[in-house]
C-alpha cells in the first residue's frame, strides 16, 4: 500500500477516535445541565407565594426634568390573612402614610404581585442555553419569557425580556442565587417609551430549605409626555416567617 495512503488513513483514524471520545463528554455535560435545570424547575414549582410572611423596604431615586426625588416605602406581606389585609403599607419616608395614600394602596392591592422564587417556574421549563461564570457557576440564558412573566409599569414586556439565571451551591444544595432580567427598548401604553430596564434579584437558602428573595436592584430609563426620566430602585426583604 502506498505510504501516503497509509499516513492519510492513520490521520483519519486519529480524527475519528477524537470525535468518538469528545461526543460522550459533550453528551454528559448536556445531561448534567438538563438535570440541573430540572432541579431548579422542581424547586420553583414546590415554592409558592404563600410560603412566607415578610417585610419589604423599597427605596427609589427618580430623576425627571433635572430634579431627583427619593422615596422609601415599608410594606408587610402576610399570607395568613385574607383579601386586602395580606399587604400592609407601614410607612412612607419614615412616617405614617396619609389617608389618601393608604386608600390608593388598598385599591391597588388586588394587582400587587407577590415576589419570590416560585415565579421562575413560569419559564424554567422553556428552552435555554448555558454557560459558566468566573466562579464556575452554571448560568442559564433565556432569550425571551412566557406571557405575563415580566411586567413593568403594568405592561407585559415578557416577549421583550431576556433572563440570565445563575445557579450556585454554597452549602451543597444547588439553587438559583441570582436572576438578571433585561428588557429591550419598547413602548408602554402607547404614549411611553422604555429605553432601558434591567433588574437583578438575589436569593439565599432559607432555614426551611426553600430559597428566599433577599434583594432586588432595578434601573429604568424612558420618556413620555415630552419628558425623559430615569429611576434606580433597591428593594430589600427581611423578617421572613414561615406561613405554613
Amino acid at each position: 500500500m502506498n505510504k501516503e495512503i497509509i499516513i492519510t488513513l492513520a490521520k483519519v483514524a486519529i480524527i475519528a477516535a477524537a470525535v468518538l471520545c469528545a461526543c460522550p463528554s459533550s453528551g454528559r455535560a448536556e445531561d448534567k445541565a438538563n438535570d440541573l435545570k430540572q432541579r431548579i424547575l422542581t424547586q420553583a414549582q414546590n415554592a409558592g407565594p404563600d410560603d412566607y410572611a415578610f417585610t419589604r423596604t423599597t427605596r427609589t431615586e427618580q430623576t425627571s426634568s433635572g430634579k431627583t426625588d427619593t422615596r422609601t416605602l415599608v410594606e408587610k406581606f402576610d399570607p395568613t390573612k385574607s383579601g386586602d389585609a395580606r399587604w400592609t403599607l407601614v410607612s412612607v419616608d419614615g412616617a405614617q402614610p396619609p389617608a389618601d395614600t393608604l386608600a390608593k394602596y388598598k385599591k391597588e392591592t388586588p394587582k400587587r404581585r407577590v415576589p419570590g422564587y416560585y415565579r421562575m417556574a413560569k419559564y424554567f421549563g422553556t428552552n435555554a442555553t448555558t454557560s459558566t461564570d468566573s466562579r464556575g457557576r452554571t448560568v442559564f440564558h433565556f432569550g425571551s419569557l412566557p406571557k405575563d412573566t415580566a411586567v413593568v409599569m403594568d405592561s407585559d414586556v415578557s416577549s421583550k425580556t431576556s433572563a440570565d439565571v445563575t445557579v450556585g451551591d454554597p452549602n451543597g444544595i444547588a439553587f438559583a442565587e441570582q436572576v438578571r432580567l433585561k428588557v429591550k427598548p419598547t413602548r408602554l401604553k402607547l404614549v411611553m417609551k422604555l429605553d432601558h430596564y434591567e433588574s437583578t434579584s438575589r436569593y439565599r437558602m432559607g432555614a426551611e430549605g426553600k430559597p428566599q428573595l433577599v434583594e432586588q436592584v432595578a434601573d429604568m430609563a424612558g420618556s413620555g409626555m415630552g419628558q425623559e426620566g430615569k429611576a434606580h430602585t433597591v428593594i430589600t426583604y427581611s423578617d421572613y416567617r414561615p406561613a405554613k
